[in-house]
């Protein structure tokens, strides 16, 4: 279920500013949700209230960087609306969790970080389902196709509305991830994959990534089909909370972004008033990188690092700040993950 907010307007696809100003600016000049050395305050968790959810979303995220790295993603596409809380933790989060060098000596670069609203419902009746034996994206029109080419322009290029598709876009002989914040079908990331790599063939690749795997529970006596784990700021009745709302494809097409009035089926909208929900979360995001870095949160590497990049156990002792031995003990002793956590705190500042 999609539901509409009546007051929204046209947003960027790269990472916004936390307020309403700057709207129409690609990240690029600054970098807002970037901490400020000394300037962040400790922030309460009112949507991350679980210690257990935070540890999962570090190590979920973890996951993650690890196939940004060893695919050396240059440019990471996160889809809209639930997957944006996700770049908000890769952001927070990736000086620390990436390696300290590559093996040449040359530091990880984060990938540039970009948007777009490619969901099933949007396009399921055009392309097809997997249930149905096949999803097409050679249905969508070409006008379609050529409007995505043209959100994705050159930073920089100026591309108006009759104008043709541009020959070259951000995307050209990049390294490119697709992300979406949770897999049960994989329809949605099968769809956005198929779509992109439509749009743009130039790229070097396009691999489609799920931040978590859910499964699928069907009711025994409705047959109606459910997910068993979803991200805790995923909510298909509420529109907020997440920092942007649906497409709206007619306040888009009357909009004087001309950017907006291309990108009418791929582009979010932002609303008028903040999503004080999606602010909180943002920030939240901020306090976990702040508490990995004070060791109030527990590490728990993905198990899948490649050893020659960096090791599981030099991972751990680096970031938690304590040796292996007292990592097993801490998570074998500790009754729950608040205990765990504050005896964690102890031990590393031992």
């Amino acid at each position: 279920m999609t539901v509409k907010s009546p007051s929204i307007q046209p947003i960027p696809l790269a990472l916004p500013q936390e307020t309403g100003e700057g709207a129409s600016e690609l990240l690029g000049s600054g970098d807002p949700l970037k901490p400020e050395a000394g300037a962040i305050e400790h922030v309460p968790y009112e949507i991350l209230r679980s210690p257990e959810d935070r540890m999962r979303y570090l190590q979920l995220t973890d996951n993650l960087i690890r196939q940004m790295v060893e695919k050396e993603t240059e440019v990471a596409i996160f889809l809209d609306k639930s997957a944006r809380p996700v770049a908000w933790m890769v952001h927070a989060l990736w000086d620390q969790l990436v390696p300290p060098a590559k093996p040449d000596g040359t530091a990880y670069k984060e990938p540039e970080l970009k948007f777009l609203n490619i969901d099933r419902e949007q396009w399921e009746a055009v392309v097809g389902r997997t249930e149905d034996g096949m999803i097409d994206v050679g249905t969508i029109p070409h006008e379609r196709i050529d409007e995505l080419r043209k959100v994705m322009a050159p930073v920089g290029k100026l591309v108006e509305e009759e104008d043709p598709a541009p020959e070259a876009s951000m995307l050209s002989g990049k390294k490119v991830m697709v992300i979406d914040e949770v897999r049960v079908s994989g329809d949605t990331l099968r769809i956005a994959d198929r779509i992109l790599n439509r749009a743009f063939p130039d790229a070097s690749e396009i691999v489609p990534v799920s931040w978590m795997d859910g499964q699928v529970k069907v009711d025994p006596r409705s047959g109606q089909r459910s997910n068993t784990e979803l991200p805790i700021w995923y909510n298909e009745r509420r529109v907020t909370g997440r920092g942007v709302g649906d497409r709206d494809t007619t306040k888009a097409a009357n909009s004087a972004s001309e950017r907006s009035r291309i990108g009418r089926y791929w582009l979010s909208t932002r609303f008028k008033e903040p999503d004080t929900e999606g602010i909180q979360l943002r920030r939240e995001t901020k306090q976990m990188a702040a508490d990995l870095e004070a060791h109030r949160i527990l590490y728990r590497p993905s198990p899948n690092w490649n050893a020659e990049i960096e090791s599981v156990d030099d991972r751990i002792e680096r970031i938690n700040g304590i040796s292996v031995e007292q990592y097993k003990n801490l998570r074998v002793t500790s009754r729950n993950a608040e205990e765990l956590i504050a005896r964690l705190g102890r031990v590393a500042g031992a």
